[in-house]
């Protein structure tokens, strides 16, 4: 998946990435953990699969980390989405 979080949220919903991993229903949940902090996301999606997200830029300047929260993915399958003002 891909997971739009705020700024400085990296940890936060890492963290809860690996506990919802943990969880029987996990997969259920496609393993999305629930933050205010994440600002948009997709399904998962499997291997060789596409997907398309339209969103509207956050309005607020800033560096956006996204990230991948499937087990264990989130340390790795990362960057960051600049914003900036006009």
């Amino acid at each position: 998946n891909w997971v739009l979080i705020a700024p400085e949220s990296t940890d936060e919903i890492g963290a809860l990435a690996d506990t919802l991993a943990a969880q029987t229903d996990g997969a259920a949940k496609e393993y999305l953990p629930k933050s205010d902090n994440i600002l948009q996301a997709t399904r998962l999606i499997a291997p060789g699969d596409k997907t398309e997200l339209t969103f509207t830029l956050p309005t607020q300047s800033g560096r956006y980390p996204y990230l991948c929260t499937f087990p264990g993915h989130w340390r790795v399958m990362k960057g960051v989405l600049i914003v900036t003002e006009k």
